[in-house]
């Protein structure tokens, strides 16, 4: 009997999340297994000259997809975000898998992801689920929750002068990092998750603001306190500190809508797929105390 070698593709592979994806999927199976997807092939030589297979691929350039998941046994689409396409670009993508022969297609999605969703984000990636569902091949969403690098940019705004200030929501999540995002999909793709459908991608405890901010007041050596404030009045001594308005406004309202958003439930997803657990939020807190 000839062995049948199954080939992992993945699209968006010079993106961050694609490249420690490549970087999980090399410590498990030959680099002429997989496939690495890409706008710009030339910026990802580093990764051909590890044996990858390298090949062009852009989702608004159907004609490229079919040809680039060709042999292709899985697929990860990461997800791409271009306001008011994405989900026409997602498709072409997964018409393009059909076309190749796909067995099963894996995708980067979003908690509470809903196609008739106000907040284009959740419609976008609840759309792109239902044409997941409608495209007769296996599938599962991988839904990661908040990344838990962005707490540094968040914290590191909302402190002034030793107090740090919290919006009044009080929505809990499973803040992940990108790595365990990353170990989760390449442990999906490898076949080791065989839900279908989507599946929450979490980090092991769902904490609200409120509750990020006591831990890392106990973290830290310097005396924190903590203020919850309604946005106008954190974006006005956010401003005051010297931060432009403009970033205030934004990042403020960023902050106040993942509060406000619904809760996430902690899964054991990370470990199902990759065997370990995602790293604890105390350790990812640590090391915004220290750098």
């Amino acid at each position: 009997h000839k062995r049948i070698i199954r080939m992992y593709a993945l699209t968006g592979a010079n993106g961050h999340l694609g490249r420690l994806v490549i970087n999980h999927l090399l410590t498990q199976v030959p680099a002429n297994q997989i496939i690495a997807t890409t706008r710009d092939p030339h910026k990802i030589a580093d990764i051909a000259s590890l044996g990858v297979i390298v090949r062009h691929a852009d989702f608004s350039d159907p004609t490229t997809l079919a040809v680039a998941y060709t042999g292709a046994t899985r697929l990860l689409i990461i997800s791409t975000y271009v306001a008011g396409k994405s989900v026409e670009l997602h498709k072409a993508a997964i018409a393009g898998a059909r076309a190749a022969g796909v067995q099963h297609l894996l995708y980067t999605s979003t908690p509470h992801a809903d196609p008739g969703s106000t907040n284009p984000l959740l419609a976008d990636h609840g759309q792109t689920e239902v044409a997941l569902a409608a495209s007769g091949i296996p599938w599962t969403a991988l839904r990661n929750d908040f990344y838990a690098e962005a707490l540094r940019n968040f914290l590191d705004l909302l402190l002034v002068k030793r107090q740090l200030l919290i919006p009044e929501g009080s929505a809990k999540h499973g803040w992940i990092s990108r790595e365990d995002c990353a170990r989760a999909a390449a442990g999906a793709l490898l076949g080791n998750l065989t839900s279908t459908g989507p599946v929450d991608v979490t980090g092991s405890e769902a904490l609200s603001f409120a509750d990020l901010a006591s831990r890392l007041a106990s973290l830290s050596d310097h005396q924190i306190s903590v203020l919850t404030l309604p946005d106008q009045e954190i974006i006005a001594r956010i401003t005051a500190k010297g931060v432009p308005a403009e970033v205030a406004i934004a990042t403020v309202r960023l902050i106040s809508w993942v509060a406000h958003e619904a809760s996430s439930t902690p899964t054991n997803i990370v470990e199902r797929a990759w065997g370990t657990k995602p790293t604890s939020i105390d350790t990812m807190l640590r090391t915004l105390i220290t750098s």
